[in-house]
């Protein structure tokens, strides 16, 4: 009897301090509103100043866009949520994109069985009627027609891609738009559309187009009358088509930004410069520079794979400016592995970026190098950080 009292009398004692320390989250990053990002384990969701739970912690990273962010389950779109934490579970699941995974000029970009179409934020679907469009699978009205490859809405216009009938550019209507004077001829790629103006790639070669008021399609300028050695690295960070004629790069909405040919260069988005004032009475609106303001450390460089077969680190971004960096969009890339992150940095102060490398290996240690690329407006800096991983060395009991 005198035992069983003690160590009630422990537990009673212990409770308080239990209660006291809280649950702490992984990582909880500030979303406005009163509302936080929280991660726990694999998972994250959404909490309020008062710990309630806004969006249950069990999605993928809730990357916001235009305010809304995806819930992502398994690599099935669930939902979206705003950035007030009001949240739509759609009633038909559909596969996120490995790539695209946020809302793009008000769509989505859903998959089923390797094909990909699109939905508002909404979760209306984006129908495209036959007689518009040919060569594509659509299962009906109330649900979306579906491509080989799809590019993301921008500027009410989106690339799409069937084997049969090759590239095209559609509206949000489902429209054909950008449309080729020659309508036998095959467009093998088309770029996402920046400034009313895009890239098209056939076999009399790589053009700049814009469009007239009917639709049609008409050369600005041309890059080169002719392509040969195609090779597609669209999967690539920053995505590129390599020719003998030119090379030409993409950013992350797969807008061509430059052409570069033996002979020439032409960038297509500029980078931000810095104005230089002198007794002037008017302070420049804009004077960031990610690329001299923004400063990207790797915190952890020598790195210990776990169990899973992965290594932690994390990337440190400090604002060196006494100016708010807001919009600030972030993609990590190792060995396969990938995360983007959107979101604002205040002046003069750090956000950590937390990135999980996969590290299966025989031999004592590996290196590996993590791919940063960083976007500011039109401002895109990327960098190369090295880490060493040692191998997993499980502890065996004897």
């Amino acid at each position: 009897m005198k035992n069983f009292l003690l160590v009630t009398a422990a537990i009673v004692l212990f409770l308080p301090s239990v209660h006291g320390q809280g649950f702490e989250y992984d990582s909880k990053t500030d979303l406005g509103h009163g509302l936080h990002k929280v991660k726990s384990g694999d998972f994250y969701g959404i909490i309020d100043d008062n710990d309630n739970v806004i969006v249950s912690v069990e999605f993928q990273d809730i990357l916001f866009r235009e305010g809304k962010a995806l819930l992502i389950k398994g690599d099935v779109i669930e939902g979206i949520v705003d950035s007030l934490g009001n949240s739509k579970l759609f009633d038909i699941k559909y596969k996120a994109h490995p790539k695209f995974r946020y809302i793009y000029d008000g769509h989505i970009i859903i998959g089923n069985d390797e094909k990909w179409g699109f939905l508002t934020a909404d979760g209306v679907p984006l129908y495209v009627e036959e007689s518009k469009i040919k060569s594509f699978f659509s299962l009906g009205k109330k649900h979306p027609t579906m491509f080989d490859v799809v590019f993301p809405f921008v500027e009410g216009y989106a690339a799409v891609y069937t084997d049969r009938s090759g590239w095209l550019h559609i509206d949000k209507a489902g429209a054909k738009r950008f449309v080729l004077e020659d309508k036998k001829m095959k467009a093998l790629f088309r770029s996402s559309v920046y400034k009313g103006e895009c890239i098209i790639v056939t076999d009399e070669g790589i053009k700049q187009y814009q469009e007239t008021g009917e639709m049609q399609a008409v050369v600005k300028r041309v890059l080169s009358s002719s392509i040969t050695n195609a090779n597609y690295m669209l999967d690539a960070l920053p995505a590129r088509l390599i020719y003998n004629e030119g090379i030409l790069t993409m950013d992350s909405l797969m807008r061509v930004s430059k052409y570069e040919s033996n002979s020439d260069s032409i960038v297509f988005i500029e980078k931000p410069r810095k104005t230089v004032v002198k007794k002037a009475v008017i302070v420049p609106l804009d004077t960031l520079s990610i690329k001299e303001d923004l400063d990207v450390q790797l915190i952890y460089k020598n790195l210990q794979a776990n169990g899973r077969g992965k290594a932690y680190t994390e990337i440190k971004l400090q604002n060196t400016s006494n100016e708010k960096i807001e919009n600030l969009s972030v993609s990590l890339e190792c060995a396969g592995a990938e995360r983007e992150w959107e979101g604002t940095i205040d002046a003069l102060s750090e956000h950590k970026l937390s990135f999980n490398i996969p590290a299966r290996f025989s031999s004592a240690s590996i290196t590996r190098k993590i791919q940063v690329v960083i976007r500011y407006k039109d401002e895109t800096v990327e960098h190369t950080l090295p880490v060493t991983i040692k191998r997993y060395n499980p502890i065996r009991s004897r």
